[in-house]
């Protein structure tokens, strides 16, 4: 039905190489930096979050509140085996 190989002005593309992807550090979990406008960087793995003040100071009372369940977490795992 489409013969697109015989018409004289079709080319073929350029071929584009393959870039090896950046493998992370496995022994870095996370890394935590500053940006030039005063926002937090937390990365993790390829993701990276940025926040301001206020979004640092929210992850930060999250984390707290799940540091304050993790022992009780540990002592129901530890009581089932």
């Amino acid at each position: 039905m489409f013969n697109f190989f015989n018409k004289p002005e079709y080319k073929m593309p350029e071929p584009v190489p393959y870039i090896e992807p950046q493998q992370p550090d496995p022994k870095t979990y996370y890394s935590i930096g500053l940006t030039d406008d005063n926002r937090v960087t937390f990365k993790i793995g390829y993701s990276t979050l940025t926040m301001n003040r206020r979004g640092v100071e929210n992850l930060i009372e999250q984390f707290e509140v799940f540091i304050k369940n993790l022992p009780e977490e540990q002592q129901n795992e530890q009581s089932e085996t």
